[in-house]
């Protein structure tokens, strides 16, 4: 209440309570002239210290609703929302036994850097943060096949493939894989190189990356081809204390790991998310299988074992065409982050046609996306109740139904 009410409320009172004793005062007057004129002033007198006493009652209550109004608006809690988004395997280049008709080259000189990500630019321009695993060197280099080397495939791209993720909504990419050395330590620098010119984040091993909302909400995350390496696990260790310490906001670790073309996770890489969600990671995305592993809620943090392939440009023909996006709202009051989960999974095709990979990725509907959803929701099995509707969206499911999901699978076991 404004104190210009307060004033015009006080006036009235004083007003009512004075033509009130006037005409108290008058009436006595006619009916009882020989009334002594100090008992009526007497009278009048305490009516006014009523009135005046009343009105700053008056004052006192309107002075407390005020007061109790401004805290009832203090206390509004400030909410904020972040959404970020994850991708698998981004190879945005051939590899080396590819010739150039049908190649990735091929088709970016046809279509330009828009046609890739074309149907997603607007899912991730639409979120806070998006996050891919770069699967490859991007250089003007020669690839150096060395025939001494276990390796078998070498995929490298130009430098300016870069620019396909950071125009098409994309922010940061993970570049802790078992490509972005394909070229060598100079291939690799000429990656990072590529990838501050198009002003994509990335992060590397001991290298961690920050990346700031409009809100001002800070999102980190750590990269590292973990698989069998202690100084490779210590880099996903040490970066999320130095995250923690940076007081960011959320943690992503980004773990490259598992067996390629398994569609659930190894011992190894279970062991190893929980304890890095122990450390204090809010988001566990896991590659490198190149296919759909499980995701499991552990402590109240969501582990993606593996996304699978997105923009693939390894191969005209993978092993498994089907994929998905996982993508997760962070809600945060008062600047604290909230333990529910708000989370789903977007069944995705790596190619437009699945006669041959045109490396172009687009949404599953209809039965293809009821029949990816039903894959996942089966590689979530083994890790607790997480599962996903219909539309993708996360939830837990009840006890019962995880019941009958182990006996319907016991008897499919037998029936084998």
């Amino acid at each position: 209440m404004t104190s210009g009410i307060k004033k015009h409320i006080i006036c009235m009172m004083i007003f009512l309570g004075t033509v009130g004793i006037i005409s108290g005062c008058s009436r006595k007057k006619d009916d009882r002239n020989n009334q002594d004129n100090k008992a009526d002033a007497e009278i009048a007198s305490e009516a006014v210290t009523d009135t005046i006493a009343e009105t700053e009652a008056l004052n006192d209550m309107a002075d407390t609703m005020e007061s109790d109004a401004e805290a009832t608006t203090e206390r509004q809690p400030d909410v904020r929302t972040i959404t970020i988004t994850a991708t698998g395997d981004c190879a945005l280049g051939p590899i080396q036994t590819h010739g150039y008709g049908g190649s990735f080259h091929a088709y970016y000189d046809d279509y330009g850097e828009g046609y890739f990500l074309e149907d997603f630019k607007e899912l991730f321009e639409n979120d806070d943060f998006t996050l891919a695993n770069l699967e490859c060197t991007l250089t003007d280099r020669s690839v150096y096949v060395d025939e001494e080397s276990d390796k078998e495939f070498y995929i490298v791209g130009r430098p300016e493939y870069a620019g396909i993720l950071t125009n098409s909504g994309v922010e940061g990419c993970s570049l802790g894989n078992n490509h972005t050395r394909d070229v060598g330590v100079e291939g690799l620098e000429d990656t990072e190189a590529a990838c501050d010119a198009a002003g994509l984040l990335w992060a590397f091993n001991s290298v961690t990356a920050i990346y700031e909302t409009d809100d001002g909400y800070k999102i980190g995350f750590v990269s590292s081809h973990v698989s069998g390496s202690v100084d490779r696990e210590n880099f996903i260790r040490n970066g999320i204390e130095e995250l923690k310490q940076a007081d960011v906001d959320i943690i992503i670790a980004c773990c490259h790991w598992g067996e390629e073309k398994e569609y659930y996770p190894t011992d190894y890489q279970i062991k190893l998310a929980h304890e890095f969600v122990d450390l204090g990671a809010d988001l566990i995305i896991g590659n490198h299988p190149h296919v759909v592993q499980g995701v499991e809620c552990y402590n109240g943090k969501v582990i993606c074992y593996s996304l699978g392939n997105f923009c693939f440009g390894a191969s005209h023909h993978p092993f498994d065409f089907n994929s998905m996006v996982y993508q997760q709202t962070f809600t945060f009051i008062d600047g604290e982050l909230q333990p529910y989960i708000d989370a789903r999974v977007i069944p995705i095709c790596v190619s437009s046609t699945i006669e041959t990979n045109d490396f172009h990725p687009v949404y599953l509907d209809g039965e293809r996306k009821a029949d990816m959803l039903e894959r996942i929701n089966t590689y979530c099995e083994p890790y607790g109740y997480v599962r996903f509707d219909e539309e993708g969206k996360l939830y837990y499911a009840e006890v019962e139904d995880v019941l009958k999901e182990s006996e319907q699978n016991d008897e499919e076991q037998i029936n084998e």
